[in-house]
């Protein structure tokens, strides 16, 4: 993380449980990335490839199951 860097995605993943007898569905998958002040950005992908959950994560809306997401310097799950 440098200096100017105000929102840090780190190795983000997140996995909704379904219910008791199926499989966790995986939403986001390791994705990382880091945006400095006064920069815009977008996500881009098909329906269900996870953009909407990883905006969600950056409000601590939805937690990460793995990863970090800090956001000036405050991590979403401990300092939001």
């Amino acid at each position: 993380m440098n200096d100017k860097e105000v929102v840090r995605v780190l190795n983000f993943r997140k996995a909704y449980e379904k219910s008791i007898c199926s499989q966790p569905f995986m939403a986001v998958e390791n994705i990382s990335f880091g945006l400095d002040y006064g920069e815009c950005f977008a996500l881009l992908g098909v329906n269900g490839a996870g953009k909407s959950t990883t905006f969600k994560s950056l409000t601590a809306s939805v937690l990460p199951s793995e990863g970090s997401v800090a956001v000036s310097g405050h991590d979403i799950q401990t300092d939001f």
